[in-house]
């Protein structure tokens, strides 16, 4: 767990200038989005015997890469355009592959516990969770990205995973909550 929280970690002592810690942030960008590559990967071809707590582990670390990227972003306000639109670009085709390949991984895995008889007794938080997350990402990112780097797919396959989680949610059993009952 500390391993995670030290990758997010930017060494800045190396510059105190704005384009230096841009730089050093897409270095930085550029090591977790291969991580990200891997995790997505192994999500999508051991969908059918991944433990649901490894799903959510993948999700939760893709979904912390994603928020490196908006504070990339944040990072690139303060710098003249000429310098700044060339690497928000990057940054958002790093993001929009990473998402896409979350879908992707998401989709299968869902798909295979539309399968299944049991649903996770923890899965609604998670998949409530998730279902917010996609629906941000479909509503206010998806339409801000320039076209040219959104896959054809990629909105259909978001509102198919969408509905994915929507039916799995269905079918979770609600838990009552006691702790206010006397």
């Amino acid at each position: 767990m500390m391993q995670d929280f030290s990758q997010n970690q930017v060494d800045v002592a190396g510059g105190h200038d704005v384009a230096g810690q841009a730089v050093r942030l897409l270095q930085v960008l550029n090591g977790r989005a291969n991580e990200v590559q891997g995790i997505t990967a192994r999500m999508f071809t051991l969908a059918t015997v991944l433990s649901f707590s490894d799903y959510a582990d993948g999700f939760r670390r893709v979904q912390e890469f994603l928020s490196f990227c908006d504070v990339i972003e944040s990072k690139l306000e303060n710098l003249p355009p000429a310098t700044r639109e060339p690497i928000l670009h990057e940054v958002t085709a790093v993001k929009v592959r990473a998402f896409h390949a979350l879908l992707k991984a998401m989709g299968a895995h869902l798909i295979a516990l539309e399968k299944r008889g049991m649903i996770n007794f923890f899965a609604q938080a998670v998949f409530l969770m998730q279902q917010d997350v996609l629906a941000q990402f479909h509503g206010e990112t998806l339409p801000e990205v320039p076209p040219q780097l959104v896959p054809e797919a990629m909105p259909a396959l978001c509102e198919e995973v969408m509905g994915r989680l929507k039916r799995l949610l269905e079918r979770c059993i609600d838990v009552p909550d006691f702790r206010f009952e006397t």
